[in-house]
């Protein structure tokens, strides 16, 4: 046993005293925030884009900025349901008829929601031509068109022909401007035909007042009457946070393994070790020493993130503190921690063993790609998992043992049987025991032996050679 220690002391503090290891324990949360933030940062900064209509009679005009003002008076609303103040609702609204603007009526109401609302897409500006060959220059931004927010190229232009609506833009790929005018050109279309019937439309407006909206309940909840609410869709959410977390970490760790191995081996040092420590040691010694790692990880990361919960206090938003709560639910932190601890050790055997075989890195990452291919197969499922629990697919899916300790996690707020989970724990254990048994074989074959990529390979070719002749 102190010998094992050793072997895990000494893998430890090869990494956690190197400046690498701090650096990525640092930034990691930095980029991950940075991802999860940086589209919304994105869209919220885009500056409005400048569009015009040619259309004869102004119909289609009218309707077009009434929907684009519609969309953004409609995302200012949300905010303001969030704050969970009524008379803040009535005020804005009476504001909107008194002829205030949504930012102007925002801004009195909610003035710290004007930071969370994304800025103007859309800006009408006076058609600067009258036919397309005449807006051309702009569209291509060969010349500018005047505007409240200044000088810029034209974005977009509809045209309103009598038989069609030409939509013209240097941009081909964005499809929003194009599909609200869609959106106007088929209420249009129905509020003349209403016309031609001798209905009025106002019938349309008021049958959609009258529709009955659809509140969202379970018989799984706690509330009596079945309403859902964020605290019920948040262990969702959660377990899609958890078993990303795992990912990251085991694909983080697991490399230490690969690249450590793959070293010691080119190195020579294997020979120097197993003068003092036998092979299980070795073997034991180093999973144990790069779990510590994953441990490290784990404690810094969480005591930041709970350090960061008791300084902010109140001000943390409920959803958050919701989820932070969640997470130390013990239904879907003890199957984590589990999973955690299984698929690393699978994941690390493998590693180990395949590492053992290379001299180069080179020739690890040849031989790794269909590993990596199969580790990225639980990122694919984190939002088919939400759209679509109950796939027998994804059923299927989670009793591969190597997707297991990621699926697991997400199917558990679906209310899985305990005796399913259980189950899948269990053939975790089985398959990370005989992943451990066969790591060992081949890491003994490459470290002690001094086996390759091509005796491997050899290897392979006589199991086939042996099928053909008892053929």
């Amino acid at each position: 046993m102190d010998k094992i220690f050793l072997v895990a002391r000494r893998e430890y503090f090869a990494y956690v005293t190197a400046w690498g290891f701090w650096l990525g324990l640092l930034f990691t949360p930095l980029i991950l925030a940075i991802a999860g933030g940086l589209p919304l940062l994105i869209e919220k900064t885009q500056p409005a884009r400048y569009y015009t209509v040619i259309d004869q009679d102004g119909a289609f005009l009218q309707a077009l900025e009434a929907e684009v003002s519609k969309r953004r008076e409609k995302a200012a609303k949300a905010l303001i349901k969030a704050s969970k103040d009524g008379e803040a609702e009535k005020l804005f609204d009476t504001l909107r008829t008194d002829g205030a603007s949504v930012d102007q009526a925002l801004v009195q109401v909610l003035p710290a929601g004007q930071a969370s609302l994304p800025s103007q897409a859309f800006e009408f500006v006076t058609p600067p031509a009258d036919t397309v060959d005449g807006l051309k220059p702009y569209l291509t931004g060969e010349q500018l068109v005047a505007g409240r927010l200044g000088e810029r190229p034209l974005y977009a232009a509809f045209v309103v022909l009598p038989d069609r609506i030409e939509y013209w833009s240097s941009d081909v790929v964005a499809s929003d401007l194009r599909l609200i005018g869609q959106r106007v050109s088929e209420d249009l279309s129905i509020a003349a035909a209403f016309e031609k019937a001798g209905v009025s439309t106002d019938i349309t407006r008021k049958a959609i007042e009258a529709a009955l909206s659809i509140e969202v309940r379970s018989p799984s909840v706690a509330d009596e009457t079945g309403q859902v609410s964020l605290a019920d869709r948040m262990p969702f959410y959660v377990a899609l946070v958890l078993s990303g977390m795992l990912w990251l970490l085991i694909f983080s760790v697991v490399n230490y393994l690969l690249t450590g191995t793959i070293e010691e081996r080119s190195n020579k040092i294997f020979d120097t070790l197993l003068t003092s420590v036998s092979l299980p040691q070795l073997l034991t010694g180093k999973l144990l020493g790069i779990l510590g790692l994953s441990l490290t990880l784990i404690g810094v990361w969480g005591s930041v993130s709970g350090l960061f919960a008791l300084t902010a206090g109140d001000s943390i938003p409920p959803e958050v503190a919701l989820g932070f709560s969640e997470m130390a639910n013990p239904s879907l932190l003890i199957p984590t921690l589990i999973s955690f601890a299984l698929g690393y050790l699978m994941y690390g055997a493998m590693f180990l063993a395949l590492g053992s075989l290379c001299d180069t890195i080179q020739e690890a990452q040849a031989l790794l790609s269909p590993v990596f291919i199969v580790m990225m197969i639980p990122l694919l499922m984190l939002p088919v998992s939400i759209n679509s629990p109950d796939s027998p697919l994804l059923g299927m899916l989670s009793w591969v043992p190597l997707l297991t300790p990621f699926l697991l996690i997400l199917r558990i707020p679906n209310d899985l049987p305990g005796w399913m989970i259980l189950l899948q724990i269990c053939w975790m254990v089985v398959f990370t025991l005989l992943v451990l048994w066969v790591g060992t074989l081949v890491y003994r074959a490459g470290a002690v032996h001094g086996a390759g990529l091509a005796d491997a390979k050899r290897w392979i070719g006589s199991l086939f050679k042996r099928k053909k002749k008892s053929a």
